[in-house]
């Protein structure tokens, strides 16, 4: 049977922010995305009544993310949301076992340090003083201890004074008027930073006060780095242990391989509770009764995108087990309060969902809402969790099991009382070459009267495996987009996660293959539909995506433009510059001196003859992922072949434009060429 297209809009994908005006006052503007305030990092207090939060706003006018600390009750009315830090540099917050104080990241010391404060009344006290900085600040059960990750350096480690030797190891470095670097080993460098031999390490202290001591001495990092962070580290219920994510330093640029181990608090070497695993371990937490240990594993070594699996461990009889038989990748969990399953929340499809998990593994759904992956339990039956769309704000709302979300907070209701963001995304269900269906969201502009068209703009997604989420986004905000009078397309190709492992295993070396002839064909199905206008498309990605652009400036002459950013350009030159190798070698089946014709077959380099479209090219010179020279690569050949192209570098920038005044150019850049290219008559091919 023929799938055929599908195109509907989601009941699923109805919001709880209150609908904008019917008469917008003033568009929605990149300025009015980075004044969106966004929660995060919710927790709730113990007592269940209050949910501590991190706000971030993006500031044009100090160019950095303010950041503080909020509170609102867990059953109160979002009016009731009050800020408890006012310094603009405080985040993560974390409850004290007894309710009384709150545990919190804040710069506003000489840098990141731990602080605690009294909701009796007060100034926050602060806890730490490490040159190396504090940061992850989590209390023991019983509230005497705290953990935190500080970075250091290993060589300072017999030192009389550590902290006082990585202070001056660092005072003499920037001293030098040498400015050169040496290495021994692999990474060199690690996504924007030169890793100058520092390293992360578990510390811990005495909530009250006192000296730090370093758990994990060595030159390594405890836990293991990870993309976004995570809860990869926590104490163990009676407190004698910290469980966290660790990996051998003698394979890290290579090697996925991460372990669980045990770290005796008061002193010992940690116990590797998962070596018979190959593949990455993460985020352990122990049941609340201490005889259960739960984490996310991996089964295959070298696969960073293999699906995570949610394991528990016996304590007792010391057998593993699988908690629920999800297709889909398992993202953040946490133990029910009565120790008897888990929650978890899975990506399906283009939404987010938290689920129930018994012990059993029996799989339910906590609620048939979309959630958000940032969850915290306040009960058995309700949860805080930041819930958005593509077009809605986030904001931070209490969730039933079996309910609908209730807003706890009205942080963004004044900003966008006057903004028309429109109507939520819907879906676009197309079918593959191969007979697989191919799910896009579907973004028309707001205020598009019934009967006119617009052009059509593709967006894909990085990873490759990765996903377009009815979520908001700060970067690739499809909004922003609409608002300029675009229809959006967001493509979930081949490689896309939330459709099955086996749709995200087909990516693998079949990087231009099946992903490509899957976005050709939901283009095709796009440009049929009653309200966009046809010729005038234009397609951009980042990453991967900006892979699958450079991919498609040379196999095709449909798009009126493109944009790139970071998109890798010429594989082999990429594995040679690029640091977390197990990413080339999975995804190419093997370095390019062992799979020299799959490099070759899946670069775009190699099909720079056939370059005729207008592309504009982005590139971050700190963005050690995918390296400079790839979008200089890229921006070389499209000029030396005579293509109207235009680059746009950020020499102050990583993989991400992360800036507020960066971030403005960047959409204002990106939203102009699209503008002046999609509205154009005709387009030249030379």
């Amino acid at each position: 049977m023929r799938l055929g297209v599908w195109f509907a809009l989601s009941a699923a994908s109805t919001f709880l922010v209150a609908a904008p005006a019917a008469h917008a006052a003033r568009p929605f503007t990149p300025e009015e995305l980075l004044r969106t305030q966004r929660p995060d990092s919710p927790q709730v207090s113990p007592d269940g009544k209050l949910v501590a939060f991190t706000v971030r706003q993006k500031s044009l006018e100090e160019n950095r993310d303010l950041k503080d600390v909020w509170v609102v009750p867990f059953d109160g009315k979002p009016s009731a949301a009050r800020r408890l830090t006012r310094d603009g540099k405080s985040e993560n917050p974390r409850w004290s076992p007894d309710g009384r104080s709150i545990l919190f990241t804040s710069a506003r010391a000489e840098s990141g340090q731990l602080f605690v404060l009294d909701l009796a009344g007060g100034d926050p006290r602060q806890l730490t003083s490490l040159f190396g900085g504090a940061d992850g600040g989590i209390f023991s059960a019983d509230g005497k201890m705290v953990a935190f990750v500080s970075e250091v350096h290993p060589s300072c480690e017999a030192a009389p004074n550590p902290d006082e030797c990585n202070r001056k190891r660092a005072q003499d470095v920037a001293a030098s008027k040498v400015k050169a670097r040496i290495a021994d080993h692999l990474f060199v460098r690690h996504w924007s930073d030169w890793r100058e031999g520092k390293r992360n390490h578990l510390f811990v202290v005495p909530a009250s006060g006192g000296a730090p001591r370093d758990l994990t001495p060595g030159d390594s990092d405890w836990p293991t780095w990870r993309l976004g962070g995570g809860d990869d580290y926590s104490f163990s219920a009676d407190g004698s242990v910290l469980y966290a994510s660790h990996k051998a330093a003698d394979r890290e640029a290579w090697a996925t391989n991460s372990d669980v181990f045990a770290i005796p608090v008061a002193g010992g070497a940690p116990r590797n509770l998962t070596s018979s695993n190959p593949g990455d371990d993460a985020q352990p937490k122990e049941s609340p009764d201490g005889r259960l240990l739960a984490w996310l594993s991996q089964a295959r070594d070298g696969y960073e995108s293999d699906q995570w699996k949610l394991k528990v461990l016996d304590r007792r009889s010391g057998k593993v087990s699988v908690a629920g038989d999800f297709d889909d990748d398992v993202g953040s969990f946490q133990w029910r309060k009565d120790g008897k399953g888990l929650v978890a929340s899975v990506v399906h499809q283009g939404r987010i969902y938290l689920n129930t998990v018994s012990l059993e593994g029996k799989v339910s759904r906590f609620s048939a809402a979309p959630a958000g992956g940032d969850f915290a339990l306040a009960s058995d039956s309700a949860a805080a969790v930041v819930i958005s769309g593509m077009n809605r704000p986030p904001e931070l709302a209490r969730l039933e099991a079996g309910g609908k979300p209730i807003r706890l907070t009205a942080l963004n209701d004044e900003q966008y009382g006057g903004i028309d963001l429109g109507a939520a995304p819907e879906d676009l269900w197309v079918e593959a070459k191969d007979g697989a269906r191919i799910h896009s969201f579907v973004l028309r502009p707001p205020g598009l009267a019934p009967g006119r068209r617009a052009p059509l703009l593709v967006l894909i997604h990085g990873g490759p495996q990765g996903s377009w989420e009815d979520q908001w986004g700060m970067r690739w905000n499809a909004a922003a987009f609409a608002a300029r009078g675009a229809v959006v397309l967001a493509i979930d190709p081949r490689g896309s996660i939330g459709y099955g492992h086996a749709f995200e295993e087909q990516i693998t070396n079949d990087w231009g293959g099946l992903a490509y002839d899957d976005i050709l064909r939901s283009v095709d199905a796009a440009e049929k539909l009653p309200f966009v206008e046809t010729g005038r498309t234009c397609a951009a990605g980042a990453s991967f995506g900006g892979y699958m652009i450079d991919w498609i400036a040379g196999h095709t002459d449909r798009f009126r433009c493109l944009v790139s950013h970071d998109g890798v350009f010429d594989l082999a030159s990429m594995y040679g510059s690029t640091e977390e190798l197990w990413f080339p070698e999975w995804e190419l089946r093997g370095p390019y001196w062992e799979q020299p014709e799959n490099y070759r077959k899946w670069s775009p380099s190699n099909y720079v003859k056939n370059f005729h479209t207008p592309t504009l090219v982005i590139q971050g010179e700190l963005d050690f992922r995918v390296p400079a020279e790839q979008g200089m690569g890229m921006f070389t050949a499209l000029q030396r072949r005579g293509v109207e192209s235009r680059l746009l570098w950020f020499p102050d920038e990583g993989h991400w434009v992360l800036k507020p005044r960066n971030s403005a150019l960047w959409y204002h850049t990106v939203l102009d060429w699209i503008d002046a290219h999609a509205r154009r008559e005709s387009h030249a091919k030379k």
